[in-house]
């Protein structure tokens, strides 16, 4: 794809990169849409789906893209995209939902968010042995396999604690046919086939742009690429919060960070022999506005007077990002 690319002029790389960002979206909403459908027929409860189906398909974008610029020996762009989601998912996507309404937090949010924090303090140390005495730092293979056997046990824990709280059955009583859940399989497939293709495209194109505009992949990849893989989750959010469903929406936010370190920066790094290289802005830049948005965040889950986001806090998260933002163009062009 990249060699097609290269040779195009600048308009048509850009209208291939906004395409196959739409494209990806759509194709990831099509395969949560389908995939929960035949979890219900399944007899999965909604709770699975929400916290294991939901986050995972949502989290597809991520994943797809940072796995192709992986393979393709491009590690910056595998990380800038999976951290960069991470920020614009619990900054900006989640900012923009709570201007639509309230956005509950309780002890399943705290819970997660420890989660994510232990996710990130765990993937931060390990990098930092391998900057000391050099200019980079590294995610070492190994690690990324370490992450990846940690997926199954965030699921597990996932379905053992819905058990201990009992919840309710699921009720749905689809027609079990052979041909119906064939059909879904299908359409599953389907979508996962094309998220792979325009995948690959986004990849290129946003390869290609940053070439000839001279930006670093990092910065496209933790920027442009991020957001446009964070558009599932944002619709996601906007609609669970406008129905009075807030609580799915942080709670799909949550489980999207959570595999977007576990599944996108693990598979990224068990694909790539010699590690994924962290380079000196994801110290100074990436890392710090990781643990700001995240801090920021942690106080308003904690907070015992409120136990929600309201629209004033959002807007404080929004212009967190807008801040990250603003550190990301400065560092590449003024520095």
């Amino acid at each position: 794809m990249y060699q097609i690319l290269v040779n195009l002029n600048l308009f048509v790389v850009l209208s291939v990169l906004v395409l196959s960002l739409i494209i990806l979206s759509k194709a990831a909403d099509s395969l949560v849409d389908n995939a929960a459908k035949l979890s219900k027929i399944l007899g999965l409860s909604q709770l699975i789906i929400g916290a294991t189906i939901v986050s995972l398909g949502t989290t597809l974008p991520e994943l797809s893209a940072s796995v192709v610029a992986a393979l393709q020996g491009n590690g910056d762009f595998a990380l800038g995209n999976a951290v960069g989601s991470i920020i614009t998912n619990t900054s900006l996507i989640l900012g923009i939902a709570a201007l639509f309404g309230k956005i509950p937090t309780n002890k399943e949010t705290s819970q997660k968010l420890s989660m994510l924090i232990a996710a990130i303090m765990i993937l931060f140390l390990t990098t930092v042995p391998y900057k000391i005495g050099n200019n980079s730092g590294l995610i070492p293979q190994w690690l990324g396999f370490i992450l990846l056997l940690l997926v199954p046990v965030y699921i597990f824990y996932l379905i053992k604690r819905e058990k201990n709280n009992n919840s309710q059955e699921n009720n749905y009583n689809a027609e079990k046919s052979i041909g119906i859940i064939a059909a879904f399989i299908a359409k599953i497939l389907l979508a996962g086939f094309v998220i792979a293709l325009s995948a690959s495209a986004l990849v290129a194109s946003a390869e290609v742009l940053a070439e000839r505009m001279g930006i670093p992949d990092v910065v496209i990849s933790s920027t442009l690429v991020a957001f446009g893989t964070s558009v599932p989750e944002l619709s996601t959010c906007i609609a669970a919060v406008r129905s009075n469903h807030g609580g799915l929406a942080i709670g799909n936010i949550l489980g999207a960070n959570i595999l977007n370190i576990l599944l996108v920066i693990g598979a990224s790094a068990a694909l790539t022999p010699d590690g994924i290289s962290v380079p000196q802005s994801f110290y100074a830049i990436h890392f710090v506005g990781l643990a700001v948005v995240m801090g920021t965040f942690g106080f308003f889950a904690y907070n015992k007077k409120f136990h929600e986001i309201n629209k004033r806090e959002g807007i404080i998260l929004i212009l967190i990002y807008a801040a990250y933002l603003g550190a990301n163009i400065f560092n590449t062009f003024y520095r």
